[in-house]
């Protein structure tokens, strides 16, 4: 028999912004304190606003951050293994108060999302690098970003306003809609396949063996940031489409990207893919 996984936490977050109150944001969007975001945090508040982090409402407070690292797990007692959070210069985070409401835009300078400011927290490098990646060593790709990145964190609620439109969005199937679609198609059990590489023959071999057993394949791919020498996105994406096309029976698999940076975290990333995984709505096997 099945067993149907409620979302992380029993409640799929949604974050985005109704149409009809997008108009009256965006006349105040730029009248407010205005943070310029990389693709990475991008993804993040996508990902949040969508369901995939759910049950995340938003970037990390301090008492969730320190109790991530600590206990892998968020206050209320749900797992959690990776800190997602925003880091700011100290600069900008005397200009901030908690209880402000903060712009966030892309690189380009397009209105991406508000932020509600909850918490203003400096953090330590070294222990979060071990906590997560076991290691302090500047050569882990993880490490490398945590020492790059500024050195206070700001925690609060998030409200999507526009949607990621970059060449490769269109793939991205977010929870709301994988669970309608598995539905739809009556789908009982459903193999996720991760990855962050494109296919060989080994892979191949374990979704068509897969497919002997389940209903139908979820192919969920990495895409985002990941370490020089990784396959790029858009090669991944195209070479998924040509197996679908000539070596799948298409009516039993989806291609869905996961937009989200490889973060090198060992066991922990691994729960962290099982949780995001685990909203879109694969199903259990007992």
């Amino acid at each position: 028999m099945s067993q149907i996984p409620k979302p992380h936490g029993e409640i799929l977050i949604d974050k985005i912004i109704p149409k009809n109150k997008k108009e009256q944001i965006l006349e105040s969007f730029f009248q407010t304190l205005v943070l310029q975001v990389d693709d990475s945090i991008i993804k993040d508040i996508e990902n949040i606003a969508k369901g995939v982090y759910s049950p995340l409402e938003g970037f990390l407070n301090q008492n969730d951050y320190l109790n991530v690292l600590k206990e892998s797990r968020l206050q209320n007692d749900n797992v959690w293994t990776i800190p997602i959070v925003l880091d700011i210069d100290k600069n900008t985070s005397k200009k901030i108060m908690i209880g402000d409401t903060v712009s966030i835009t892309d690189i380009s300078n397009k209105p991406f999302a508000i932020m509600e400011i909850e918490d203003i927290y400096s953090y330590d490098k070294k222990t979060y690098s071990e906590s997560v990646f076991g290691t302090n060593d500047s050569s882990h790709p993880g490490v490398n970003k945590i020492n790059q990145m500024n050195e206070i964190f700001i925690g609060g609620k998030i409200s999507l306003i526009q949607e990621d439109n970059n060449t490769l969005s269109s793939y991205f199937t977010p929870p709301r809609e994988t669970r309608k679609i598995f539905k739809e198609r009556k789908w009982n059990t459903v193999v996720g396949f991760q990855t962050r590489n494109v296919p060989h023959l080994g892979h191949e071999g374990l979704q068509k063996a897969a497919l002997n057993v389940c209903d139908g394949l979820f192919i969920n791919p990495v895409i985002g940031k990941k370490k020089p020498g990784d396959f790029k996105d858009e090669i991944i994406v195209d070479t998924y489409k040509e197996l679908i096309k000539n070596y799948f029976q298409p009516n039993n698999v989806i291609l869905g990207t996961l937009p989200t940076e490889m973060h090198y975290a060992g066991p922990k990333e691994a729960i962290h893919h099982a949780i995001m995984r685990k909203n879109f709505r694969f199903y259990l096997r007992n």
